[in-house]
């Protein structure tokens, strides 16, 4: 439990109307008494009683909140963008003498620039002392900014009071927001078409090594020592019609997905950032569809000057945690040479399927020029069927 760290003293807008009303009473009280000796016990009950109760109430306003003390609930390592989460706030009266009579609990949330000074509050009609209130929020967070929870208040009520007293609790604490949760359509594998090569690996790799998956029909370019004998002496149209085997090395990345952080010029600013949200969520998504298919992903993005980040992702949902960090932490700090290069360095070393993300409208000259599937804005509704929230 964590006590105050300062408390803070909010006078009633009235409170100088009613000094100003008391004045005046007290000054009638005095006349009439004057006039009327044998009445003055009477009027002076009537003058006195109201400023003793007064003042009473305001130093049990303050005692109260003097006498707080609040601890958070355990939060969650992290949460999710456009999910529900919830977070609790215990508080109690530490004192055994003193109420807590009218105490409403609020905190501050905020969210990248966006803040809200105050949440929903919770008002307790007392807290005895001693005693413990547990209350709780729920919160959806719509982008992808850290959260962060705190300060909090707690203020004190007292009827008659001339004051509110609010009792500050400058803790604070910081939850990541993870990507929001897509749900992809099954055709999200056809970008994924033709992916295999009868010529194997641009890097030579013994065939021992490599896992025998299949036979398709010859195409130009393939090397000739693939040709399955069997498949193609029993094809209707040999020798104009034959077959290659199909390797897949499994120590090798099945797939390359590189997502697009290019630093957008001033006027595309707001676009882009909206685009990046999206792909973010996308590239998540894809990587976990692919994964669980027993895909072997290598995922790629720059997050700065000459920082790229490299992410292998194997059939295992520890992979995708670390994925899904590295994401919510990614922000528009690329540049185009660098992630043409990522681009053309995935192409050349690794013969793997390269699935590009990008936040451009159309395809650059630079990646028609090159063997990839580029995933363009306008592609992403295609092969997206539902965003998960709440």
């Amino acid at each position: 439990m964590q006590r105050p760290a300062r408390v803070q003293i909010t006078w009633h807008p009235q409170a100088l109307v009613g000094a100003g009303w008391f004045a005046l009473l007290a000054l009638a009280a005095v006349s009439v008494g004057r006039a009327h000796p044998h009445d003055a016990p009477l009027l002076a009950f009537v003058v006195i009683f109201p400023l003793l109760w007064t003042s009473f109430a305001s130093v049990l306003a303050l005692a109260g909140a003097h006498a707080l003390e609040l601890s958070v609930g355990d939060l969650p390592g992290d949460a999710r963008a456009m999910t529900m989460w919830p977070f609790a706030l215990d508080l109690r009266n530490r004192t055994r003498i003193v109420p807590a009579l009218g105490v409403l609990l609020d905190a501050s949330l905020a969210s990248g620039s966006f803040s809200l000074p105050s949440s929903s509050a919770h008002a307790l009609d007392a807290l005895a002392p001693g005693a413990t209130a547990t209350r709780r929020w729920n919160v959806i967070v719509r982008n992808r900014a850290p959260l962060r929870l705190g300060p909090f208040r707690a203020t004190v009520s007292v009827p008659g009071s001339a004051f509110n007293a609010t009792a500050v609790f400058e803790t604070t604490h910081t939850v990541p927001i993870l990507p929001a949760l897509y749900q992809l359509e099954p055709t999200v594998t056809s970008l994924l078409a033709g992916r295999h090569l009868a010529v194997g690996r641009l890097t030579h790799v013994p065939v021992a090594a490599e896992e025998f998956i299949g036979a398709r029909e010859y195409r130009p370019g393939d090397n000739p020592k693939l040709i399955h004998r069997v498949l193609s002496l029993r094809a209707p149209e040999y020798p104009l019609e034959l077959y290659v085997r199909e390797f897949e090395d499994p120590s090798e990345d099945d797939v390359s997905v590189v997502l697009d952080t290019t630093a957008p010029p001033d006027d595309l600013v707001a676009l882009h950032r909206y685009r990046f949200e999206k792909a973010i969520a996308f590239t998540a998504a894809l990587c976990r569809t692919l994964a669980g298919r027993r895909f072997k992903v290598r995922f790629l993005c720059q997050s700065g000057p000459g920082d790229v980040v490299e992410q292998r992702l194997r059939p295992v949902d520890l992979d995708m945690d670390k994925l899904e960090k590295v994401l919510a932490g990614l922000q528009l700090a690329g540049d185009r040479g660098t992630i043409a290069g990522m681009l053309v360095g995935e192409v050349r070393r690794r013969g793997a399927a390269v699935i590009f993300v990008s936040l451009r409208e159309h395809e650059e000259e630079t990646e028609r020029q090159l063997p990839i599937v580029s995933v363009t804005p306008n592609v992403v509704p295609v092969f997206t069927h539902e965003v998960v929230w709440r």
